[in-house]
């Protein structure tokens, strides 16, 4: 495992909080939007967010397979003028990203802690069911085809040795939990073949979050975050080797 630290320039490609809400009863799409204006906090709205629905019906008269699909708005992402952060603003979640290049966690905590205040001010949500931080890296990885991924990547499950060495692809995923603190982590490691310039590109996706029943306000919500963090530190610092993370320093 590799020693932890900030690293100036860590490969994450998007990291964000993430927060389920119980919703005030009656609140609407349109009322979402007709409560947050964008200027309010510096955003511009990019879009509608929507949800889709596929229904698959097989009678049982032998008749042919009946499809009916729709779709239905559900929130609205606005953006940040430099677009390096994207705001989800739905009816039962609200997200904030931070997308390359990322600067540091209190930085994104105190964006989020900004935005998240009219979120709650304008739309008055009931509780906050669910906590989540995740980060997305894109590991560049100097590797020749048949080299082995052991040399950055720690209890990767390896190659059989009399199997073929040149690995094209992998996927490996694991859910873990922290019994003291009952929070989970969703580990994922993936590998989708040489880039162009002849590096390994893999994906180190970690995903810590917990179920909770707070109050839109709680103080208790900042410092789960900061606990899922201090996960997240823990598994992604665990999961790659000093040498990794000396390509990131």
């Amino acid at each position: 495992m590799a020693r932890q630290r900030h690293l100036p320039h860590a490969p994450i490609t998007e990291a964000l909080i993430d927060l389920h809400i119980s919703a005030r009863e009656g609140l609407t799409v349109e009322g979402l939007s007709n409560s947050i204006a964008p200027m309010d906090f510096d955003y511009y709205v990019k879009g509608p967010i929507s949800e889709g629905t596929f229904r698959f019906m097989l009678p049982a008269d032998g008749q042919r397979p009946e499809t009916t699909a729709a779709a239905a708005q559900i929130g609205l992402r606005f953006h940040s003028s430099d677009e390096k952060y994207v705001a989800q603003c739905r009816l039962s979640e609200f997200t904030l990203s931070r997308l390359p290049p990322y600067e540091d966690w209190a930085t994104l905590l105190m964006e989020t802690s900004r935005i998240w205040s009219l979120y709650v001010e304008r739309l008055t949500p009931q509780r906050v069911t669910r906590v989540a931080t995740r980060f997305i890296n894109n590991l560049r990885l100097p590797l020749e085809t048949g080299a082995s991924f052991q040399t950055y990547l720690q209890k990767l499950v390896d190659v059989p040795e009399e199997a073929p060495q040149a690995v094209e692809v992998f996927f490996q995923r694991f859910q873990l939990v922290d019994a003291p603190s009952g929070a989970r982590v969703i580990l994922t490691v993936a590998f989708e073949g040489m880039a162009a310039d002849g590096t390994a590109p893999v994906i180190l996706d970690v995903d810590a979050f917990m179920s909770t029943n707070l109050d839109p306000t709680d103080p208790e919500l900042w410092n789960i975050l900061e606990r899922l963090r201090e996960l997240k530190n823990r598994s992604f610092f665990g999961t790659i080797t000093e040498r990794a993370a000396g390509l990131y320093k």
